[in-house]
């Protein structure tokens, strides 16, 4: 997804379509967003975990789970 963003961002200063000094805002911004949806996906997991051994269950979650659970946290 970030990938995505960039190129897309790459492209549009290539054409012209961004001036030179807000390429460097652009690009602190999407870091910025990433670094707060990391947070919150850690605070996420970490309730899933807590409610899990609260309620007895075990820990381990499957690769399916997991990119499952990416999969509706980033659509």
């Amino acid at each position: 997804m970030t990938k995505d963003r960039k190129k897309i961002i790459e492209s549009k200063y290539k054409k012209g379509l961004i001036p030179d000094d807000l390429i460097g805002r652009i690009n602190d911004d999407i870091e910025t967003y990433l670094e707060k949806e990391s947070k919150k996906n850690q605070e996420i997991i970490e309730k899933m975990i807590s409610v899990r051994l609260s309620q007895g269950m075990d820990v381990s979650f499957s690769e399916d789970y997991i990119i499952n659970q990416l999969g509706l946290i980033y659509s």
